[in-house]
């Protein structure tokens, strides 16, 4: 079979391609790979270039995927950003791999001279023997790829285990539709300390979900499902609603505190969250110097996206933190223009600063680094008095962790403000 560029199809045109390539396989050929790579910002292209002008850069986009490809194998579009491609001949599923990559590979380049880049995501399959299902082989790469999607992986092989995780996903997803308005999510709160003096400033903010059918479920759990389902937004505006809402009722014993509320890097580069932010203050009355907005240190992966979003934060008023900071990115070339004014320490780094001199100079590194361009830092994983009194030496600012208290329901939270002595 010769390589070949098809024009758009459907699922069932593309099926019977398969099944023809499985009918036609030789002793030579009997192995065949199926790869479907989908374009996960299509829609972003397509904003940026119109309708007329992306046709012609998917083309492109598929010779470039058939120039990574062997002689026999094929490429087919089908659906709106979804190719199909059989890899004739396969030799074991390793091969498959390196096709994969390669694929990946030749095909990062921006599109036109411009920053954005077709975004591909791929699920494979292998048939190894004749007789198998063209049927199954789709579904197989369909699952890997949301899989990888689901796991933030460019590249997926088909696992037997892949179908029973992802129906648990996907099960997961319609009950998160439902918690919100059963309420079942509700917001627990972990203080947030001086260094210097030991008095509670604030407190983080932290989604919990107590579901009827599963118990407690926990947020690196339903997070990602939730924020690859398009359910974030939702959870989000009910989060901010609620730390606004319930920062109103908290003593006023230790002064103005204020609320931090975390944000998925998905949230800040493609809601207004600005919008939402300034709707919530305006609702309950909150002074935008009360509120902070913690992303992953992920997010500055892609700073084009999320930069200009936390500098109008930032220019409102409300605090930026970078969130598990020394686990991510780190690059030191984005410091002096990140739009942050916190760094929170990573806790794996904390809690074994004083039995490993290692971590002891990042904590200390960081602290000095986020000082010298002018930003607080929070150290997580505090978990004694000995680890607190080596944080401020080191001059870190706050604190937060286990030694002064676990993250606790409003009611809960409240009592401990009016009874911590600093």
């Amino acid at each position: 079979m010769e390589a070949a560029v098809v024009n758009q199809t459907d699922s069932v045109t593309f099926l019977q391609t398969l099944e023809t390539a499985l009918r036609k396989r030789t002793a030579a050929t009997a192995a065949l790979g199926l790869i479907v790579a989908n374009i996960e910002n299509f829609d972003e292209v397509r904003s940026a270039f119109g309708h007329q002008r992306t046709l012609p850069l998917i083309a492109s986009l598929a010779e470039r995927l058939r120039a990574a490809l062997g002689e026999r194998d094929a490429v087919i579009r089908f659906g709106e950003a979804k190719f199909g491609i059989l890899i004739i001949g396969l030799k074991n599923e390793g091969h498959l791999v390196l096709a994969a990559n390669k694929i990946l590979r030749e095909t990062a380049h921006s599109i036109e001279d411009q920053a954005l880049e077709p975004k591909l995501r791929i699920g494979a399959t292998a048939s190894l023997r004749r007789g198998d299902d063209p049927d199954v082989m789709l579904q197989q790469a369909e699952t890997a790829l949301l899989a990888a999607r689901q796991e933030n992986r460019d590249f997926l092989l088909y696992e037997a285990g892949q179908t029973g995780r992802l129906r648990n996903a996907l099960g997961l997803a319609r009950e998160i539709e439902g918690a919100l308005e059963h309420g079942e999510i509700s917001m627990f709160y972990q203080a947030k300390i001086a260094a210097a003096d030991r008095r509670p400033v604030g407190a983080e903010a932290l989604m919990r979900w107590s579901s009827a059918e599963r118990g407690f479920v926990p947020p690196d759990v339903f997070v990602p499902v939730a924020d690859e389902t398009g359910q974030m937004e939702a959870l989000t505006w009910y989060a901010i609603n609620a730390a606004c809402r319930q920062l109103s009722e908290w003593p006023d014993r230790w002064g103005p505190m204020s609320v931090a509320i975390n944000a998925t890097p998905s949230i800040v580069e493609n809601t207004d969250l600005d919008e939402l932010l300034t709707s919530a203050k305006g609702l309950w009355g909150v002074p935008s110097q009360q509120l902070t907005i913690e992303v992953t240190e992920n997010a500055l992966m892609r700073p084009e996206k999320c930069f200009a979003a936390l500098n109008a934060l930032r220019a409102s008023g409300v605090c930026v933190a970078i969130d598990d900071f020394g686990t991510g990115y780190s690059s030191l070339s984005y410091f002096n223009s990140i739009p942050a004014d916190e760094l929170k320490i990573d806790k794996s780094f904390v809690m074994k600063m004083l039995e490993d001199d290692g971590y002891a100079r990042v904590v200390k590194t960081i602290i000095n680094l986020a000082h010298s361009f002018g930003l607080r830092v929070t150290a997580e994983g505090v978990e004694d008095e000995r680890t607190a009194d080596a944080l401020a030496a080191l001059e870190c600012d706050f604190l937060q962790g286990y030694f002064f208290s676990r993250p606790l329901p409003q009611p809960e939270f409240i009592d401990w403000l009016e009874h911590y002595k600093a």
